[in-house]
């Protein structure tokens, strides 16, 4: 599959917050990244850093296309850009409307899966009302995650519980730390792969399957993407947790991990691109656990997954950032942007 590529320079408009933290440094390390990478291209590039106090005008900067990673810790902030951003009709990468919902609350998200039948671990939901050493039907061991939040926060080798009373102690923690709900799901033991979907509608289409392998010091621990796996460079999870794309895997595996993922794209209301974190176990059944609407596209973060299997397809960090913009453009103007040299649909996905 070639890439697509703009010979007209667009503008884009960067928005994002700053902060601490791995997951945040990801971001601005980003935001750097594909500033620089579109300018080199030739696009113009408008970058701002957005707080309570500007946000109001920050959705009035100027782009063709608008990427939203102002993403503040109780995503109130991203909230209200992203639905200032729907109104005016901006062509926002990625996220709608109607898939914020998903983003701040993955109780909803789980919710949904289920109900529309994508394959997800049994889960249970609490609240701080919950009597957890009370409640029925768990199966264990089950791993235990905030509602509200993303990129791998809230969950560590101790997220993994054996029993009610393990189980009730973490809740407990995570209502210390955390507003919002708790989401308890069993444990899939096996293989963790991310899948990423880009495309709209009818036209969709899977990037080669990345995979995380757990090495080292997790043969004797959960094999569980924690916090510090993803962004914690001076943790042994960071340096036993590697990505593989393409996965080793058998066409039959393959086949049924693209169909979920672009199924459950379509299912959740996701647009443009997203990634699918998905567990499979050793009767090769998947389950998608976590859905990134907005997923990283860090080029100097060598353990990016989505990164990794564009790399895969032979694409460079310039063709999908390229790629990602062009399909957000044609979603909402319904069409390419003026004076491309080269019209041909290269990308089946736009």
């Amino acid at each position: 599959m070639p890439p697509f590529r703009i010979n007209y320079p667009i503008s884009v408009a960067i928005l994002y917050t700053g902060g601490d933290g791995g997951d945040m440094e990801d971001t601005l390390d980003w935001v750097e990244d594909m500033g620089r990478t579109l300018k080199d291209m030739g696009h113009v590039v408008r970058i701002l850093e957005v707080t309570s106090r500007n946000w109001r005008k920050a959705v009035w900067v100027t782009g063709d296309v608008v990427f939203n990673l102002v993403e503040d810790k109780e995503y109130d902030l991203y909230m209200k850009v992203a639905r200032r951003l729907e109104e005016l009709g901006r062509s926002q990468v990625g996220i709608g409307s109607s898939g914020l919902r998903y983003v701040v609350k993955k109780s909803q998200m789980k919710r949904k899966m289920q109900r529309v039948g994508i394959p997800t671990p049994n889960f249970r939901i609490f609240n701080r009302r919950s009597d957890i050493l009370r409640s029925k039907k768990i199966e264990f061991p089950m791993i235990v995650k905030p509602s509200g939040q993303h990129a791998g926060v809230g969950i560590c080798q101790d997220s993994v519980v054996i029993d009610k009373q393990e189980l009730a102690d973490r809740v407990a923690y995570l209502f210390k730390k955390f507003p919002g709900e708790v989401i308890a799901e069993e444990y899939i033991e096996g293989r963790e792969m991310h899948v990423t979907v880009m495309g709209n509608g009818r036209h969709l289409v899977a990037l080669p399957v990345a995979e995380i392998t757990f090495g080292g010091e997790f043969k004797d621990n959960w094999n569980v993407y924690t916090y510090d796996a993803k962004w914690g460079k001076t943790s042994w999870e960071y340096w036993g947790a590697r990505v593989v794309s393409p996965a080793r895997i058998d066409d039959a595996l393959n086949n049924k991990l693209e169909k979920t993922a672009i199924r459950a794209f379509r299912e959740m209301g996701c647009r443009d691109i997203a990634r699918f974190d998905i567990r499979v176990d050793d009767r090769a059944r998947v389950y998608i656990v976590d859905i990134n609407m907005c997923p990283s596209l860090n080029a100097t973060d060598s353990e990016d997954a989505t990164v990794r299997s564009a790399k895969a397809l032979g694409w460079s960090y310039q063709e999908l950032i390229e790629n990602v913009i062009a399909i957000t453009y044609k979603r909402v103007y319904g069409m390419l942007p003026d004076r491309i040299r080269d019209r041909r649909l290269l990308l089946r996905a736009i």
